[in-house]
């Protein structure tokens, strides 16, 4: 899914997914050190999103304060999930013969304490870094604090299941399975 043209502007995504993923009660000044926009380019967004009832604007004294509206966060955030889990799926499709599955954890609403495990094949080993490294971009473009992420081989994952090891049960009954195809 193309969030700039579901939201007409990638200054506008990127102030929405600041405000989900990372903190909400920013000002304007915030917006432009933080996400590298000029302020009129975010003031332009900010009153926009305004305008369309999705933020509100806390005007105390000299100091204003951003948030979405309540009704709407949560909305917004299940769309940012959606296209972040496709943003996922896709990387690890031009991986499918590293990577075998991954469970999706924390940040997708699932009671496991990690965000993302991903099972790999022992011969992508030598490919650990570079996954990670794409991974954590792909979380970064949401603008996440930080990934909670965990890789292991398809064979220690077998293993583990065998000795019914806590952390694997629990990731097998309480995150989301995701196989690669």
């Amino acid at each position: 899914m193309n969030l700039e043209k579901l939201f007409w502007s990638r200054t506008k995504t990127d102030i929405l997914k600041f405000l989900v993923f990372r903190r909400q009660g920013v000002s304007v000044r915030a917006f432009e050190t933080e996400l590298t926009w000029s302020f009129p380019a975010i003031k332009k967004q900010v009153d926009q999103l305004e305008e369309a009832g999705v933020i509100k604007v806390d005007k105390n004294n000299n100091k204003r304060s951003i948030y979405l509206k309540e009704w709407i966060d949560e909305y917004i955030r299940q769309i940012f999930l959606y296209t972040l889990r496709s943003d996922l799926d896709d990387y690890f499709q031009t991986l499918r013969k590293h990577v075998d599955k991954y469970y999706l954890g924390d940040m997708f609403g699932y009671e496991f304490d990690m965000d993302i495990v991903i099972i790999h094949e022992a011969t992508g080993k030598e490919l650990t870094p570079d996954i990670k490294n794409q991974v954590t971009h792909i979380f970064a473009n949401y603008h996440t604090d930080t990934v909670k992420l965990v890789f292991m081989s398809l064979d220690e994952f077998n293993k583990r299941v065998r000795l019914t090891d806590k952390f694997v049960l629990g990731m097998m009954t309480n995150a989301k399975e995701c196989e690669v195809k």
